[in-house]
């Protein structure tokens, strides 16, 4: 086919002036003219190593100092890339016999125009995709048409046989022809309805897995988003609380309070951060995952056993990889708030001894205390949660094992955590119609008996709602306090080991203080707590961390 005049120009222009072909991989010299890097090896191969003469441009001769001083001239490396596509597309325009809606197999993201058809690999190519299948030695006889929407698939392209068989070693079909001929001897060979049975079942398995994977992506990916709500709620009430404390605090505490916004901004930046990877990580895979599936459906809607065949086998390694690959199905979620960094930035001991009530009130918000229940004391009829931190009345008694530890008379349990020194805060909700009791007892408890439950020994001190009636006892000596409404069902205790206090305070809505003990502690005490009902409500639960 003849070029116009422009054309023949610029391929003159794009043109090594040594090999005159298109330049391949070009340089550029220091003087401004351009070789393929091949060529001006050669040229500068002639040149005497051991004369020390610096080899010279072929045009201008001007010096330069060898090969690996020259540059890759990429703009130029593109414009004979572009060059190559265009004229390909006009030669494939021009041919009456090419059909322009014959598109490249590989060009996915933006389809080119198919130049020829590989009918060895069935695949239509464009211009660029071409000269790298023909750069591989082993593709260079491989047999090319015009370009075809469809290859045949159905024949035999060595022996121009119907094809019946199927090679599971060398993933390839076969005619008759090519099954005596023994070149798949000792090879798993089956007829193609075998095959295709074999493949849809393959597939089908296989895409139940990727529906489950799929499924379970999106439930993760939904559960991201709902617990970064939650995160994000949750450090701006601490960031509210912590800047109303400081706000009446004068002086010294201007200093404290911007640190600590500070250090709460920096904490609220980090967990965006990485709960926004998080996101975009199964975003990604959830993108992959429809994709595969798509074309897996695809796939189980054709009906033809050869182009099944073949299309299986265009996505087979692809589907394999992401049925196989690794796959988590967990949650890395780290804490709102690091409170022992914030603990640490914001030296809250140093304020103690001048403003007691407020920095009080700001180791309570970035002090949690981390409590679980010891299942070793729960009573049989009392059900702990998986993750320690609930406990339930049940009518049917647990098969827990015999241990010196349990109560077995009164329902009721300890903490796995004891407190020997220092303040302590915890937090602990109810059921709005449980009756229960909780305080705090040394590990001597009796654990039978009349005397093992709650507040009728020496060794114990609690708070009880039962019958209407808020009640504390200490040493069996009980007494009723005044009547509140509502009645608590989130509780706040706060333990003064050396001050010899246990305080508790109603903060469900407002915060409400209910009642203070005031003893000497002798020994290691543990939370304890007890429930007196057995309706649905008869819960106690924990609340750990922020």
């Amino acid at each position: 086919m003849s070029s116009s005049k422009p054309e023949e120009t610029l391929a003159q222009e794009l043109s090594c002036p040594i090999c005159l072909q298109l330049y391949q991989d070009p340089v550029v010299l220091p003087c401004g003219h351009n070789y393929c890097r091949d060529c001006i090896s050669k040229s500068s191969d002639t040149v005497d190593v051991s004369s020390k003469v610096l080899p010279r441009c072929p045009e201008c001769r001007e010096e330069f100092n060898g090969m690996d001083s020259l540059q890759k001239n990429f703009k130029l490396c593109n414009i004979i890339e572009g060059y190559r596509s265009s004229s390909a597309v006009r030669e494939a325009q021009s041919d009456p016999e090419v059909k322009s809606t014959y598109l490249c197999d590989y060009c996915i993201d933006s389809p080119s125009p198919a130049v020829k058809t590989c009918l060895k690999c069935e695949v239509s190519l464009c211009s660029r995709h071409l000269q790298k299948h023909q750069e591989k030695e082993s593709f260079r006889n491989h047999s090319m048409a015009q370009p075809q929407e469809e290859v045949d698939v159905k024949t035999c392209i060595l022996h121009c046989c119907p094809l019946e068989y199927f090679c599971s070693n060398d993933m390839t079909s076969l005619c008759a022809k090519c099954f005596v001929e023994g070149q798949h001897q000792n090879h798993d060979v089956l007829t193609f309805s075998v095959a295709e049975e074999e493949m849809r079942r393959a597939l089908e398995n296989r895409s139940k897995i990727l529906s489950t994977r799929l499924q379970l992506t999106q439930s993760l990916l939904q559960k991201v988003t709902n617990d970064q709500g939650v995160s994000e709620a949750i450090a701006e009430k601490i960031v509210n609380k912590a800047v109303s404390l400081m706000d009446s605090i004068v002086g010294l505490v201007d200093r404290y309070r911007d640190r600590l916004l500070t250090v709460l901004e920096e904490e609220r930046g980090q967990r965006r951060k990485s709960t926004q990877l998080e996101v975009n990580a199964l975003g990604e895979s959830q993108q992959q995952l429809l994709e595969i599936q798509r074309k897996t459906a695809q796939v189980l809607n054709e009906r033809d056993t050869c182009l099944f065949i073949r299309r299986f086998m265009m996505i087979e390694e692809q589907l394999r990889d992401a049925v196989t690959s690794n796959f988590s199905n967990k949650i890395s979620l780290s804490p709102p708030v690091n409170t022992k960094r914030l603990q640490t930035s914001l030296k809250t001991l140093d304020f103690r001894s001048e403003m007691t009530r407020l920095i009080d009130a700001l180791h309570i918000l970035l002090n949690p205390q981390e409590l679980t229940f010891n299942v070793c004391t729960a009573h049989p009829n009392l059900n702990v949660s998986t993750d320690l931190c609930t406990v339930r009345f049940t009518s049917n008694k647990q098969p827990y094992m015999d241990h010196p530890e349990r109560f077995t008379s009164a329902p009721q349990v300890l903490c796995s955590q004891g407190f020997s020194s220092g303040q302590h805060v915890w937090v602990v909700e109810v059921g709005p119609n449980c009756m229960w009791a909780m305080g705090v007892c040394y590990k001597s408890i009796p654990r039978r008996g009349d005397h093992s439950r709650l507040g009728h020994n020496t060794v114990s001190w609690r708070l009880q709602w039962k019958n209407g009636k808020l009640t504390v006892c200490s040493s069996s000596s009980n007494v009723v306090i005044p009547e509140k409404k509502p009645h608590p069902t989130k509780l706040e205790m706060a333990l003064d080991y050396e001050g010899g206090t246990l305080t508790f305070h109603s903060i469900k809505g407002s915060r409400e203080h209910i009642y203070t003990f005031k003893a000497v502690f002798k020994e290691p005490v543990f939370p304890a707590f007890s429930i007196h009902s057995s309706n649905p409500d008869s819960w106690i639960t924990l609340h750990n961390g922020m």
